[in-house]
């Protein structure tokens, strides 16, 4: 049926109705409803609903300008301007206990340019663990939070060395380092790889795959072949919309709507 549907339905026809719901769907950790934003006059995301699992990578692709980076920054409370519902392990984002600040706590943000703070690498996992220095875990958590991005073997003898004297690729995994160490329930990582070299990218990837097991991920990225690596679900996004979304395997083998077609072949997008 959905195969014959105009670029025109497509637009019209939400992307959860474009296929059938898969099991494991039936318990979100994240749920978007009509989730809109409007910066200086502009429409930046419209109508924008669908859900995580409970688990699992979730990529988001599409042109730039669709709005991917901005749906994060609504997702954790960054923008908090939006129109629409939000739900987080079943609670109202807006009347999250403790406030935006402490929904950040629960649904983290990796940056696509790290940010590592003036101090050792140790603090810097450590950042936002208060009394971490009295813990008598303090170690345990660093490395478990090091292994967890795939840096712990590069670092383990230097711990109270710089941050910045690190790479640029062991800055960004020291990044999720510092995430996963206060324990977020959900993961979104805008474009976590753009600026790194192939192997940097690789263990970056192994890290999200590990940490997937256990907490659902949400990744922005504009490389198509990572989207399909990552496997679990892929959104495609346009003009502020979702087009469609699936399972990555469905959706780059046999897309259903032109938009998503054209943009897996081109890597262009008319939406308008």
């Amino acid at each position: 049926m959905v195969a014959d549907l105009t670029q025109a339905d497509c637009l019209r026809v939400p992307a959860q109705s474009l296929e059938k719901p898969s099991s494991n769907m039936e318990v979100t950790a994240l749920q978007v409803e009509q989730l809109g934003l409007q910066l200086d006059g502009k429409v930046i995301l419209q109508d924008v609903s669908f859900s995580l699992p409970t688990s699992g990578v979730t990529s988001v692709i599409g042109p730039s300008g669709a709005g991917k980076s901005s749906l994060l920054r609504c997702l954790n409370g960054l923008l908090t301007q939006w129109s629409g519902t939000v739900l987080v392990d079943g609670a109202d984002s807006r009347q999250w206990r403790g406030g935006w600040d402490r929904l950040r706590r629960h649904v983290g943000l990796i940056a696509q340019k790290p940010v590592v703070f003036d101090a050792s690498i140790r603090a810097n996992v450590c950042f936002g663990i208060h009394g971490w220095r009295q813990r008598r875990r303090a170690d345990e958590l660093v490395e478990i939070s090091l292994r967890q991005a795939a840096l712990w073997d590069e670092v383990k003898d230097r711990l109270d060395a710089p941050a910045a004297t690190l790479s640029v690729g062991q800055q960004q995994r020291l990044c999720i380092a510092r995430a996963v160490a206060i324990k977020p329930a959900i993961l979104l990582l805008d474009e976590p790889t753009a600026s790194l070299d192939p192997r940097s990218k690789q263990l970056v990837e192994q890290s999200m795959q590990r940490l997937a097991r256990d907490i659902p991920l949400l990744c922005v990225t504009h490389d198509l072949e990572q989207a399909q690596r990552l496997a679990g679900r892929t959104i495609f996004m346009c003009d502020g919309r979702v087009i469609e979304e699936g399972e990555s395997n469905q959706l780059f083998s046999q897309p259903e709507c032109i938009e998503t077609r054209e943009f897996l072949r081109w890597s262009v997008c008319d939406c308008n």
